[in-house]
């Protein structure tokens, strides 16, 4: 007898591997016998086929789980958003009315005309110098035309008068000619002169410049003016403070209040 035959080769530890031979052994019989049929009438669920077949179930079913149908998501409303939003329809209202009331402004009323009111007045010296020398600057001017047109010497003339004291007599008819048409077109068209308009006088009040007789006034009372020499009935005025030739022909002075 071989003494080498019952010898056996252990291991000193289960590291080695040895033993995994016989656990990979037994499974395989349990497998063997898990799969064994040992009945031909057997019904596969009391064998290890039983994981194929189970009740209500579907063999056309894949196995991969299928994800539900999804349902759509409803948003949820919360009192925040709900805020939010008419607070934001608030301020559209808002920016919508101030849009129309910029672009179609309230008609704010306008104010009265005031009506200009105007009192009895008389000659007035500082309105009268004024006038003076506006028609003494158009005298002297229409003056200047002539005699350039005429190349008389108009110093040898005043010097040297003739017998019948024609010079004067054309001088002063020059003058009160000037002042006739500054008086009647300023009083027709502007209702008063430029020295009158200055110390806000004028001859009539604004409603009768219409009137037919005004014209009529107004040529009367500059006719009377310059006829009594300019200062005669101006002076006559101012001592009895009242306007003597308006008393005269109609066209009284007034004076704006």
């Amino acid at each position: 007898m071989d003494p080498f035959e019952e010898f056996e080769f252990k291991p000193l530890t289960e590291g080695l591997g040895f033993h995994k031979k016989k656990a990979s052994a037994q499974k395989v019989e349990d497998l063997d016998s898990a799969f064994a049929v040992t009945q031909p009438g057997t019904s596969l669920n009391h064998t290890g086929l039983s994981l194929l077949e189970e009740e209500e179930a579907d063999p056309l079913r894949s196995p991969l789980p299928r994800k539900a149908p999804s349902s759509p998501v409803v948003p949820e409303t919360t009192p925040t958003s709900a805020a939010v939003d008419e607070i934001l329809k608030t301020l559209q209202k808002n920016r919508h009315l101030d849009f129309e009331n910029k672009a179609a402004p309230k008609a704010q009323p306008q104010p009265a005309a005031k009506v200009e009111e105007y009192a009895a007045d008389y000659w007035n010296f500082s309105s009268a110098m004024l006038d003076s020398m506006l028609v003494i600057a158009a005298s002297l001017l229409c003056m200047i035309i002539v005699l350039t047109i005429t190349k008389a010497d108009l110093i040898a003339n005043l010097s040297n008068p003739d017998e019948s004291g024609m010079i004067y007599l054309s001088t002063f008819a020059l003058l009160a000619s000037v002042s006739f048409i500054y008086l009647l077109v300023h009083r027709l068209f502007l209702g008063a002169t430029p020295g009158e308009w200055a110390f806000e006088q004028r001859i009539s009040r604004p409603e009768d410049m219409n009137s037919v007789g005004y014209s009529l006034r107004v040529l009367s009372r500059s006719l009377l003016v310059i006829a009594t020499g300019f200062v005669v009935l101006p002076l006559l005025s101012l001592i009895m403070k009242k306007d003597l030739a308006g008393e005269i022909t109609g066209a009284s002075l007034f004076k704006k209040v």
